[in-house]
């Protein structure tokens, strides 16, 4: 029996070392990126006329969680300040009784953003395809991403690795929250994933559709 666990150990660690050394290289490497192009402050921003606010749950009462709340409010924030003037929310909408658009547009509606700034995304699926959709789906070049600390940096890799011309971020983490270790431990593998989609894989939405004229005024579909 020793003979069997020494043989297994013998030929498996090196394996399971090999993986963790790809897994810390791939990591350290998305997390280059998010090196420049941050703004702590909604006053420093610059403007870009487009942002992205990323999804996050919604409650039963379809009023945003805490932390889709302080993303919409950052936001807003920046909106109220001129710093920019379109913004494309991106979410879950499987369901009618789940949907996360039509919550962070309500929200952002009832904080005094005009409804024809407001541009809703409901076919995420993941983070990568909603910057894809983002670029190729409404043809946005400069973009300012709206997320947690957590998030971001994942985020901002994709978004420079699929090439917009500029990308902006600022983090939106105003409180301390019950998953907090749970989303950075995910973090490491969704990195991963985020890289196999980009440099391996040169993935496509699962959903793309026709291109979205942001220069025209919308009509709202709302769900």
């Amino acid at each position: 029996m020793k003979t069997i666990i020494k043989r297994f150990l013998q030929f498996f660690l090196p394996i399971i070392a090999l993986i963790l050394f790809i897994i810390l290289i791939i990591n350290y490497w998305v997390l280059l990126f998010s090196k420049e192009n941050i703004y702590l402050q909604v006053d420093n921003l610059p403007q870009i006329e487009v942002w992205l606010v990323f999804w996050a749950s919604v409650k039963s009462t379809q009023e945003p969680s805490d932390i889709l709340k302080d993303r919409l409010n950052v936001a807003i924030k920046a909106y109220k300040k001129w710093k920019i003037k379109k913004i494309i929310v991106s979410g879950d909408n499987w369901t009618k009784a789940y949907d996360e658009p039509t919550a962070m547009y309500k929200y952002l509606v009832s904080k005094w953003v005009d409804s024809d700034n407001i541009y809703l995304d409901y076919a995420w699926f993941d983070t990568y395809d909603s910057i894809y959709r983002a670029k190729y789906l409404f043809g946005v070049k400069e973009i300012t991403l709206f997320t947690q600390d957590f998030h971001l940096k994942r985020a901002i890799y994709l978004a420079n690795r699929l090439w917009f011309k500029k990308v902006i971020w600022i983090p939106t983490s105003l409180h301390k929250y019950r998953a907090e270790n749970y989303n950075n431990r995910r973090e490491i593998l969704a990195r991963v994933k985020a890289f196999l989609d980009v440099e391996i894989n040169n993935s496509k939405p699962v959903v793309l559709g026709e291109l979205v004229d942001m220069n025209k005024v919308q009509e709202k579909l709302l769900k």
